[in-house]
């Protein structure tokens, strides 16, 4: 039997002037959008910050094109941008609301109670919020790391991310990067007519198979390359690598990697587990109480899947806290009593065959 029925926010509700939020998530990707759906379908208001101007996580950012084979539901695949906005227009046709272009600095305790709740304060690069309860979704890795030498042409033909172009007709596409998310974006600029140069700083490290594809659709692959100069003019990029190869390209795709979010986490004082990654208790409570974590940022089964039920019952369990405050320290206290049970017995066992 359900936990809840569905309760729809009234369509006329004043969000902008609540002093304090039910739930505030950081982090629109998979993991957070499933949060703010149940949170909001059991009338909670929530309020979703993300760092990128558009929803969707790592799926719209990195495979906005590419089909996804193993969401279940979707025997044809789905590409990251449907799936990205399928799910965000349930989550504002649910009313979360949403603010983007927004990062996360701190989460503040206060000394202001809600019905037994002490609020947090939410801070982020523009305002910031009291909520109940925070849900950190926000993933490991946060933002892709740069290239200082191309950055600085100021030109919006550098792209962190596969660029939505349906036809290259013949155009060149420089590809910096040697993982499956490189590989992945020279494919698809193959397929769409693109003479295509990969470099890659020491040898390919993506699937071997995907490398044979670029080979066989006629891309060229630099290995122990990088680019060492790099000017613009009239939307061309001229790039010099270290051996004195001299490429001029219309796009420029840069896919090296990530930047962890661990210095974030530990600024939120948060306790990290030995990965680096948030440790969180069996109801996806943090080591602060009332922050919960989903997703990437803590697990090491990096799934659309996974980060889906993770949200789900991370929101579960703040819906829970929120509207039963005892219910999760009964819960832990019997979990507690029954994992001291289990040590007992396991040790008495251990004494016996000795």
């Amino acid at each position: 039997m359900a936990d809840f029925k569905v309760t729809q926010i009234d369509d006329n509700f004043d969000f902008d002037n609540l002093s304090w939020w039910d739930v505030v998530i950081i982090g629109a990707g998979p993991g957070g959008l499933a949060a703010s759906l149940t949170t909001a379908h059991r009338a909670l208001t929530t309020l979703v910050i993300e760092a990128k101007d558009t929803p969707g996580g790592q799926p719209q950012f990195l495979y906005a094109d590419k089909k996804i084979v193993d969401v279940p539901g979707f025997p044809d695949g789905i590409s990251g941008q449907e799936l990205s906005d399928r799910t965000y227009r349930q989550a504002v046709d649910a009313h979360v609301q949403f603010r983007f272009n927004e990062e996360l600095t701190a989460i503040e305790d206060t000394d202001q109670e809600v019905q037994g709740d002490v609020l947090k304060k939410v801070v982020t690069s523009k305002g910031s919020f009291l909520c109940r309860k925070v849900i950190l979704a926000c993933g490991l890795l946060h933002y892709p790391r740069r290239m200082a030498i191309l950055d600085a042409l100021e030109s919006d033909v550098v792209h962190y991310r596969s660029p939505r172009v349906k036809d290259y007709e013949g155009a060149t596409v420089i590809v910096v990067g040697g993982g499956d998310s490189a590989l992945d974006a020279a494919v698809m600029a193959l397929q769409r007519g693109a003479r295509v140069e990969v470099i890659i700083r020491k040898e390919p490290s993506g699937k071997a198979d995907t490398l044979n594809h670029v080979v066989e659709l006629g891309g060229v692959i630099h290995t122990s390359a990088e680019i060492t100069d790099a000017t613009l003019n009239d939307g061309v990029i001229s790039t010099v690598l270290n051996d004195g190869t001299k490429i001029d390209c219309q796009h420029a795709v840069i896919q090296i990697g990530f930047l962890s979010a661990k210095d974030t986490f530990e600024g939120l004082g948060l306790t990290l587990n030995s990965e680096g990654a948030v440790a969180i208790d069996p109801y996806f409570e943090t080591s602060r109480r009332g922050i919960f974590a989903v997703g990437d940022v803590h697990g090491d089964i990096k799934l659309i899947a996974v980060a889906w039920a993770e949200g789900i019952q991370a929101a579960i369990h703040a819906f829970r806290e929120i509207t039963s405050p005892f219910w999760l320290n009964e819960k832990r206290l019997n979990d507690n009593k029954l994992a001291l049970i289990a040590e007992r017995l396991s040790s008495a066992a251990m004494q016996k065959r000795e």
